[in-house]
């Protein structure tokens, strides 16, 4: 025993002895974006966000008075997708270590002048190229893919699929004269199918609540998706494919929806939701992308069908191995119940446009038309005349028409107040720039309409729309009736 503890130095010593040397560890080399910006107004940073080890990054400069800037990214993985804003601008960029990458555009015609040079330009020339090609530039042949009221599922899916073979041919040609990173150019491929799959998958959608139809789908409409490798769409679940990448993928996820319930409406019938199940792992296998699919349909579904959402919601705690998920759904499903028709709306106070604070509560004996939007919302704004109208019909009645604009900022919210001349009798205009009154009332999408009665109760969380008239004012008049 007197001999143990020195054998086990001795030991320890000799092994440190005959280990290979450690190399001095090297930090990664940072990459660099530096450009000049042409016309650009002044007073703003250049901002550079992308994933970083930990989450999302961000680092930012301030743009000189001679336009040029330079920022470096430091600790990239790899190559990684970043994105690029300057005043009210962005654009996509990908990112490797040891990238000394100078941009150049004009900023009056930002998409269309923006140029890169030196190492790493040519994953980003071809963002920029491809971009304006095939978004923002003039229309080429074939068209975009756009809907309208006459779109037919069979002229989308030509338009669409003519679309895609031009974006893979652009692709193709680009990576045969401009070396791509491998990863790079999977993404870009990925991305050209998943902006293909979303036409097509938005399309039901379109047809039931702006053309206001049910979409005469043909029975193997959605074959498309086998195109996909949805059994393996685990792999693009993740931060490394930036904003641009995982917008794409989760714009997909919640497309998918159609898939599962083409006529937009949930099923009270428990039994639905195990074939809804089946459909989906049919078609992604019991993955956590299929779980996602699933909980992206429940919980855009709590607001408008909520007896659906809770007959499925069983099958959704068996099925579901996501514990976040199933938690997210849960408390989303708590807080909507709390706002069920017969409940208390929940209570605000919010200054409008001339600066007075009001509250819910001084409403109380008026029937009140709660109108979430914002400025930003272009659904939001072409209901915005029928709302005027709405309004007339109910002139000196016990209704008031209240408006809460989500996320604006005050310079903006008024200038369209006075722009639109939105403002007038019986109507109320709020601005909440943090939205947590949409949090307090579960709002998803915009515009959102409630109906409280003169109580302060909720009569409906789902309100017809003022363009729907006819419906709307039926259930303003029933409200009054209460």
């Amino acid at each position: 025993m007197l001999f143990s503890l020195p054998v086990v130095a001795f030991g320890a010593a000799l092994r440190l002895l005959l280990a290979p040397p450690l190399t001095p560890s090297v930090p990664p080399v940072p990459a660099v974006v530096s450009g000049h910006l042409d016309h650009a107004p002044a007073g703003d940073s250049v901002r550079l966000e992308y994933a970083g080890h930990y989450g999302p990054k961000a680092t930012k400069a301030k743009l000189g008075p001679d336009g040029t800037f330079s920022v470096a990214l430091e600790n990239l993985k790899g190559g990684t997708p970043a994105e690029f804003s300057y005043a009210g601008q962005r654009t996509g960029l990908y990112l490797s270590p040891g990238d000394r990458l100078q941009l150049a555009l004009d900023f009056p015609r930002f998409d269309e002048t923006l140029r890169y040079t030196g190492r790493g330009a040519d994953a980003n020339n071809y963002l920029a190229q491809s971009l304006w090609k095939f978004e923002y530039g003039p229309a080429g042949t074939p068209p975009r893919p756009e809907l309208t009221p006459t779109t037919t599922a069979g002229d989308l899916r030509r338009v669409a699929d003519a679309f895609r073979h031009q974006r893979q041919a652009f692709l193709a040609a680009y990576a045969k004269a401009h070396p791509l990173p491998a990863d790079f150019q999977r993404n870009a491929a990925l991305d050209i199918d998943l902006q293909w799959a979303i036409t097509l998958l938005e399309y039901p959608g379109y047809r039931r609540y702006v053309a206001k139809q049910a979409a005469a789908l043909p029975a193997d409409y959605y074959g498309f998706l086998s195109q996909l490798p949805l059994k393996k769409f685990d792999q693009y679940l993740s931060a490394d494919r930036g904003l641009a990448g995982n917008t794409n993928v989760m714009r997909f996820l919640n497309g998918y929806g159609s898939r599962l319930v083409p006529t937009g409406a949930l099923s009270t019938d428990p039994a639905e939701a195990g074939r809804l199940y089946a459909r989906a792992t049919a078609d992604f296998g019991p993955t956590a992308a299929r779980d996602r699919a699933v909980f992206q349909l429940l919980s855009f579904a709590v607001g408008d069908n909520l007896p659906g959402v809770l007959a499925a919601y069983p099958t959704f705690r068996t099925q579901n191995r996501d514990s976040v998920m199933a938690r997210d759904l849960r408390v989303l499903l708590q807080k909507q119940l709390l706002i069920s028709p017969g409940r208390l709306a929940p209570a605000f106070t919010l200054r409008d446009h001339e600066g007075k604070a009001v509250a819910l509560q001084d409403l109380r004996g008026q029937v009140v038309y709660l109108d979430f939007w914002g400025t930003w919302c272009r659904p939001c704004m072409e209901e915005m005349p029928a709302s005027r109208e709405l309004r007339k019909q109910f002139a000196g009645r016990e209704v008031v028409f209240v408006y809460v604009a989500m996320g604006d900022k005050a310079e903006k919210w008024q200038q369209v107040l006075a722009a639109e001349r939105l403002t007038g009798p019986g109507s109320v205009h709020l601005r909440d720039q943090e939205q947590k009154t949409g949090v307090d009332y579960q709002v998803f999408r915009y515009p959102t309409y409630f109906l409280i009665g003169r109580d302060g109760r909720i009569v409906t969380g789902n309100a017809p729309r003022p363009s729907n008239a006819a419906a709307a004012a039926a259930a303003i008049e029933t409200a009054l009736k209460q």
